[in-house]
């Protein structure tokens, strides 16, 4: 089996209907905005990325750091064009996106599968209504059972991407978010401990005594 190749393209907050309270993309990526993301660039990007290592790993262009699929059709299209031209050529061999759990219709399956997208990884984060809630998720826990499920029966690799140690996290809720992900058997889970990013709520937060952070051995022990 070939290494996998990652070939990331970031798009800062794009499409996101809210603000949640640990999140701020810009500062995360180092970029401010996608006008860069040109179809030249694109391609330009993954052919150096790929150079001469065509046949060592799996290429795969990804699109994170926004709700990909709650962007608009033609945005989307700009995006996807050029990779899906690469895939075409046989220069990659596969396309993913991260998004919401609330913005994976079927409409929205259908487009990402018109350009060769396999790979949806959702931003669930936690599976306690309470805690979304606090961190200004804007989704339910229901939400992401509706999307996994949907995505599955579309033949989608499902990916769920978990944030533990939020405001209001306890062992118990670590490990109910645990069996619920794993109920719902998706192909692969990424698990990132919180951090706590300058200029957002969850800073504000911890300046004020109203959040702690997990320590280090906590993270371990949670993940």
């Amino acid at each position: 089996m070939k290494p996998f190749g990652m070939i990331p393209f970031f798009i800062p907050h794009v499409g996101c209907p809210y603000v949640c309270t640990f999140c701020n993309q810009s500062r995360i990526t180092g970029q401010s905005g996608i006008s860069h993301l040109t179809p030249e660039y694109i391609q330009q990007t993954i052919k150096d990325y790929v150079g001469t290592k065509r046949n060592e790993k799996f290429w795969e262009v990804a699109f994170y750091g926004g709700s990909f699929t709650a962007i608009t059709k033609d945005l989307q299209h700009k995006l996807l064009m050029p990779a899906y031209e690469m895939l075409q050529q046989g220069l990659i061999d596969g396309i993913r996106c991260s998004t919401r759990p609330d913005a994976v219709g079927d409409e929205a399956i259908t487009l990402l599968q018109s350009y060769g997208v396999k790979t949806v990884e959702l931003g669930v984060q936690s599976m306690n209504d309470g805690i979304l809630v606090d961190a200004k998720r804007g989704h339910t826990a229901q939400e992401v059972v509706e999307a996994v499920t949907r995505l599955k029966h579309r033949d989608m690799t499902v990916g769920v991407q978990l944030l533990p140690g939020l405001k209001g996290e306890t062992w118990q809720t670590i490990i109910e978010t645990a069996i619920a992900v794993a109920a719902l058997r998706p192909d692969f889970v990424r698990i990132y401990p919180v951090l706590v990013i300058e200029n957002t709520e969850l800073a504000d937060q911890y300046r004020a005594g109203e959040y702690e952070p997990l320590s280090t051995e906590l993270a371990i022990q949670y993940c």
